[in-house]
């Protein structure tokens, strides 16, 4: 009689319907008959008999829920090919866990086709319930009410700061960030340099005495900025307490005391020092740091694995503190994140906030940091053990910490412009930094309006045009 209840406790933990109950019931009266038919002929069910009892209560209980009861979401993406399989494995875990929603998806080569596509199916009132891509993506289809703005599903205040900067469009948030990348650091080779220097007034100390040194190649550099793209440059206004846009406003804010300072900076670093050298290209800079031949340089966090690769002792770190002052530059950063359809309600709403719950969590943000090029968003995420323990990886957050919001592309291509030809007119003695800062601000602003033709740099996607996000952004 033991061994048929205990048979009975097995089968119940499957069935879950009324219907259910009322065979259950009839199985408790065969049952009983067919236990006291073993007892009297002295037969009792044996350890193999209860091992497929709960053999077959393990299949009754994976296969419990139905298909009507399964929440499916889509999501579409335009992810590189490594992120695109840390996504999937990452959906997989997902669902694994999560057993009443599935998730499809949907991958686009460009995130230019992914928002056009999904902008036309979600103003038919259809669409993905969720996207996945760059922060890019806020200016572009926020303004078609496309999305809906990010209420509940994050606490954007353990997110890092440059990336909450851009995740707004008219100061409501439209974005969840889920990875960080697409900032610039500082690299120095630990076969010349022990330790990064503390501030600039270091790193041309180091570079000078580099150039007048004896013991060292004609050819050799103790450090080298990349000048000639704007990138590198705008950090340095950050550092000195400005920047160069109002994120609020998308207005421009170039012409500053902050800006005069840079310009001031490179005038003495490369006019009247002589230190630096001017006219290096990226690809020559990249070399001469591969082979030794320069000591100091300021490159994306994403080159590291190739650094590695060519078996360069790198060291990172943050970008020195600016000569002549006391802050920190604070380089652009950029980033993946999620933005919601609007048509999305109910149980596909609930489904797809606790996806995203599930994303932002420690293990998720740290199994992706091995497996791609891009960082975690969290800002204390670096506290966690298995982080610290790498060296590269954790100096390189304590420079994402400090960055500022990289502007949508269409409004950095003016801003690249109009410093490049500048920052070119100073160092070639045309213009003095007071004046040329004035005229950065001026420059961006024709350009900005088209009455200045845009030029295409390196740092320019090409075959990208100038459209404003918003006719009532402020110039």
């Amino acid at each position: 009689m033991f061994e048929s209840k205990n048979k009975l406790k097995y089968i119940l933990v499957g069935l879950k319907t009324r219907g259910a109950i009322l065979l259950l019931l009839a199985a408790l009266v065969l049952s009983g008959a067919a236990a006291g038919c073993n007892l009297f002929n002295g037969e009792t069910a044996g350890p193999e008999e209860d091992l497929a009892i709960e053999e077959e209560t393990e299949i009754t209980e994976e296969e419990e829920i139905s298909g009507d009861l399964i929440t499916t979401i889509t999501l579409w993406d335009c992810l590189e090919p490594r992120e695109r399989m840390a996504f999937m494995e990452s959906r997989d875990s997902f669902v694994s866990s999560f057993r009443d929603i599935n998730i499809e998806t949907r991958h686009f080569r460009s995130q230019e086709e992914l928002q056009d596509q999904f902008e036309a199916a979600s103003l038919a009132g259809a669409g993905p319930e969720i996207i996945l891509l760059d922060l890019d993506g806020v200016q572009r289809l926020a303004p078609s009410n496309v999305t809906k703005e990010i209420v509940d599903e994050v606490d954007y205040a353990l997110i890092l700061e440059g990336l909450r900067e851009i995740s707004a469009y008219n100061n409501k948030n439209y974005i969840v960030p889920f990875r960080s990348y697409d900032f610039l650091t500082f690299y120095y080779n630990k076969d010349f340099v022990e330790k990064p220097p503390s501030d600039f007034e270091e790193v041309l100390e180091y570079a000078q005495n580099i150039n007048e040194s004896g013991d060292f190649e004609e050819g050799t550099y103790g450090f080298i900025l990349n000048e000639s793209e704007a990138d590198w440059i705008i950090p340095f206004i950050g550092g000195y307490n400005g920047w160069i846009i109002d994120y609020s406003t998308n207005s421009l804010t170039l012409d500053s005391q902050a800006t005069q300072s840079t310009l001031e900076f490179l005038e003495y670093a490369y006019s009247q020092s002589l230190i630096l050298e001017a006219g290096m290209e990226y690809g020559e800079i990249n070399e001469l740091f591969k082979n030794g031949s320069a000591h100091m340089i300021i490159d994306y966090y994403s080159a590291a694995e190739e650094y590695i690769e060519a078996e360069v002792n790198i060291g990172l770190s943050e970008i020195p503190r600016v000569w002549g002052g006391t802050r920190y530059p604070t380089p652009m950063i950029s980033g993946l994140g999620f933005m919601i359809n609007t048509n999305t309600y109910g149980v596909e709403l609930e489904a797809v906030r606790d996806f995203i719950d599930f994303m932002l969590a420690e293990e998720i943000q740290l199994a992706w940091n091995g497996s791609t090029s891009t960082l975690p968003v969290l800002e204390s995420i670096d506290e966690n053990e298995g982080f610290g323990q790498d060296i590269i990886l954790n100096a390189a957050y304590g420079q994402a910490k400090i960055c500022r919001g990289k502007p949508y592309e269409q409004l950095l291509m003016v801003i690249r412009n109009a410093i490049s030809d500048n920052v070119d007119s100073l160092l070639a003695g045309d213009i003095l930094p007071a004046d040329a800062a004035l005229k950065i601000q001026e420059d961006a602003i024709r350009l900005r309006s088209g009455t200045l033709p845009l030029k295409k740099s390196s740092e320019t996607e090409q075959g990208q045009e100038i459209q404003e996000p918003d006719e009532n952004d402020e110039e």
